[in-house]
């Protein structure tokens, strides 16, 4: 099966249809589906290793897949809620281990196979970016990339993070106050 960059519902029961029954493309076409979503949003976290925790995010899902009911959007909204648990408890076990997780590894964030002065360029982007979201609270961070890069609206981010529309739209408010101030800051 090919990758997929959206679908339907009905294409939706297709795969994971074929998924549950072990068909190996419908896993790979799952995974290519909503894969960059979720490793960009455990890369905004500044997680030393995204990747491992995205596996760890897939293996979850993989698990507990026969007990899903729902549609694509659904499927979407349990990977991303299956994601933030896993950051949380990523971010948790090297708080324990005293590493800040920010820090760690932001020179490993560029992107493969680009050239130097490409890399150069999206370590300098990547490090403002990490930097600017590493001054806002963690609750303030995480709705605004769950907005951005999930798409998620105010009422599905506070399903993802247990808050209430409200509580995800007070968020962003704040976060986007503090970004403009320090983004204004000389």
């Amino acid at each position: 099966m090919p990758p997929i960059p959206s679908l339907t519902d009905r294409e939706f029961s297709s795969y994971l249809r074929a998924a549950r029954a072990g068909d190996e493309a419908a896993w790979r076409s799952l995974y290519d589906w909503l894969a960059p979503q979720i490793l960009g949003f455990l890369r905004s976290s500044g997680l030393p290793d995204p990747d491992d925790v995205l596996g760890d995010v897939f293996l979850d899902l993989a698990r507990g897949v026969k007990d899903f009911r729902g549609n694509a959007k659904g499927f979407r909204a349990l990977v991303f809620t299956i994601a933030r648990a896993r950051r949380v408890d990523e971010i948790r076990r090297l708080s324990r281990r005293s590493e800040e997780p920010l820090d760690a590894v932001i020179h490993e964030l560029a992107p493969a196979g680009s050239d130097p002065e490409h890399e150069a360029l999206a370590l300098v982007a990547l490090d403002d970016l990490l930097e600017i979201l590493g001054q806002l609270t963690d609750d303030q961070a995480e709705v605004l990339v769950l907005r951005a890069l999930g798409g998620w609206t105010s009422r599905e981010i506070g399903e993802i993070t247990g808050r209430s529309a409200g509580a995800v739209e007070q968020l962003q408010h704040r976060a986007t106050e503090a970004l403009r101030e320090l983004l204004e800051a000389p």
